[in-house]
Formats: structure tokens, C-alpha cells, sequence
């Protein structure tokens, strides 16, 4: 039966996934640079950026129509409690996607402006995707999602962020795990095959338990111009 679900079925049974929800991004990101391109321009800071992508993924009636029945939540904080039962703020991420009702998995997003610089790959790496191998993020949790916003082509802001963390002591530093192929990028996606540039995994020795994460890598162009990258279902892949 190929028959596509009614909308009374989904608003019973919703079905959010990681990759819907990768996709979604895209799309509205896509949305957001056609109709309010100054709003979400490179010279914008990045809670500015995040803020205003976080208010177009919540807005109900784009969640219903892109079939993602999820809540959508801006600058949240990470609280631990401590030994001696104090409790503290560890971290601040900028999206965090609660795929389902409160206590199931969520998804943390974080975002990082990507200006074609070391120094800012450098803080995409160790500002921003060490939090997940920290534990500050997703403790608990198996996946997670890096984003690069970028003035330039996303396709070539990603192949130079995957060369970057591919780097021997980058990817000592970052506690890389390869993958089944013995690689230390999974291109294309395996989680994401549409929306995520490529995949890596991490293991985060300082938890308990220390289960690895593998975090998808997500390439957001401000540029109208680079509207090639990005297509139809919002998918992007690093050129070789």
C-alpha cells in the first residue's frame, strides 16, 4: 500500500526521525534565505542566526506541513548536578530537538559561522564539537549535529572542514573513532544521507558510560548564489 498517511493519522501518530529532521532544516533554512535574506545574512551573529532558524522550525503550521511533529527549543541550558547535590549551567545549546514527549531522545543542534578561516574551523572543532565529547551535550545520547553557516558554497566549506578534522593530532584531540570502513569520514552520510555533508564519531572516555556519539555535519549557506547547493530534498555532499 503506497497510500501517503492522512493528516488525521499524523497528528496521532507522528513520526520524527533524525533524518526528517535534518531535511527540515534545510528546507527551512532554504525558506528563510528566500524571504528574509537580510534577516539571515553572514553579518548577523550567531544567536541571531540560530534564534531566527529556531522560530521558523517551531512555527506549528511548517512542522505539520514538512510532516515533523517535534518541538523545536532555542538556548537551552544543560544542568548537572554535582556530587554534593549542587546544580550548575555546563553548557547552552543553541537548538535542541525533543523527538517526541519530554524524557525520549533529543537531538542537540550547535552552529558555528564558517568564514573560510583556520581560526574558524578551529572553533567548529574545539569550541563547538568538543562539547559533545565533553559530555556537555547529548550525555546520554547517540547522535548529535554539528551546522556551519557559511557565506560561501556549502560544498566546499564542508570538504575543507572534513580535511580539517581528518587531520592526525585534530582527530587524536577530538577522540575520532573510524568507521567500519576504517575511515575517519563517513561520506556520504549514513545517518543523514540527505542534509548531512558527512558523518563522525567520537568516543568520550571522561563519561560513565562512556558510549562514543557520532555527530553529523551540516553546511548552511547564507549566499543565494549557492542555492546549487543544496537540492530538491535539502541533501549536500562534500566534492571529492
Amino acid at each position: 500500500m503506497n497510500t501517503a498517511p492522512s493528516d488525521a493519522w499524523f497528528s496521532v501518530f507522528p513520526p520524527p526521525r533524525i533524518p526528517d529532521v535534518v531535511t527540515y532544516v534545510a528546507q527551512t533554512w532554504a525558506w528563510l534565505r528566500s524571504t528574509y535574506a537580510n534577516a539571515v545574512g553572514f553579518e548577523n551573529d550567531e544567536p541571531t542566526l540560530t534564534d531566527n532558524l529556531c522560530e521558523a522550525l517551531a512555527d506549528p503550521e511548517r512542522r505539520f506541513n514538512h510532516r515533523v511533529d517535534c518541538d523545536f527549543q532555542a538556548e537551552t541550558w544543560e544542568l548537572r548536578r554535582a556530587a554534593d547535590g549542587t546544580v550548575s549551567r555546563l553548557a547552552r545549546a543553541d537548538i535542541r530537538v525533543i523527538l517526541g514527549a519530554p524524557g525520549t531522545p533529543h537531538f542537540v543542534l550547535e552552529f558555528k559561522k564558517l568564514d573560510g578561516s583556520t581560526s574558524a574551523r578551529w572553533r567548529y572543532c574545539h569550541d563547538g564539537l568538543n562539547r559533545f565529547v565533553e559530555g556537555k551535550y547529548a550525555v546520554g545520547h547517540a547522535f548529535g549535529a554539528m551546522c556551519g553557516i557559511t557565506a560561501a558554497a556549502a560544498t566546499r566549506e564542508a570538504t575543507a572542514m572534513a580535511t580539517y578534522i581528518a587531520d592526525p593530532s585534530r582527530a587524536v584531540a577530538l577522540q575520532c573513532l573510524t568507521d567500519d570502513a576504517g575511515a575517519l569520514i563517513t561520506t556520504p552520510s549514513v545517518v543523514a544521507l540527505s542534509g548531512s555533508a558527512f558523518d563522525t564519531h567520537h568516543a568520550r572516555p571522561t563519561l560513565a558510560p562512556s558510549e562514543p556519539i557520532t555527530l553529523l555535519h551540516i553546511f548552511l549557506s547564507s549566499d543565494p548564489a549557492a542555492d546549487g547547493d543544496v537540492d530538491a530534498e535539502g541533501g549536500q555532499q562534500p566534492s571529492a
